[in-house]
């Protein structure tokens, strides 16, 4: 199974997205925090860490440096309302390959994600 895990602390935009993406076929998980994603990731094998930046306690590049270690194979996509902010550029820097702006393109992020999906199972046949 291809797994996702959503991590916003807007609750009701992670829950929009969990729902048109279980539509979609993806199983997904959802975090409205970085310690919660951190025990998910724990707990859940994820294929693809879709992180907000701007988030209390822990924002999603420091979320992406404290998992890069441990889940060297995990996909991180940062989603953002500000496409300009320092801590994307940080964050791409450091090895982000994806970045998003909110609202979030569904029709993209689906093809985004299906394309990770397909590169996955190509890589396990």
């Amino acid at each position: 199974m291809f797994s996702i895990l959503i991590v916003d602390d807007n609750r009701s935009m992670a829950d929009a997205l969990v729902d048109i993406l279980v539509l979609k076929g993806f199983e997904t998980f959802v975090a409205s925090s970085g310690a919660e994603a951190l025990q998910i990731l724990h707990e859940h094998p994820i294929d693809v860490l879709l992180t907000d930046v701007i988030m209390a306690e822990m924002d999603g590049v420091e979320l992406y440096r404290q998992t890069r270690e441990a889940y060297p194979q995990l996909i991180t996509v940062l989603m953002t309302a500000y496409a300009a902010d320092e801590l994307i550029q940080q964050g791409m820097a450091e090895g982000i390959k994806t970045v998003l702006t909110k609202p979030v393109d569904i029709d993209f992020l689906v093809l985004l994600l299906s394309t990770y999906k397909r590169r996955k199972s190509a890589g396990n046949s």
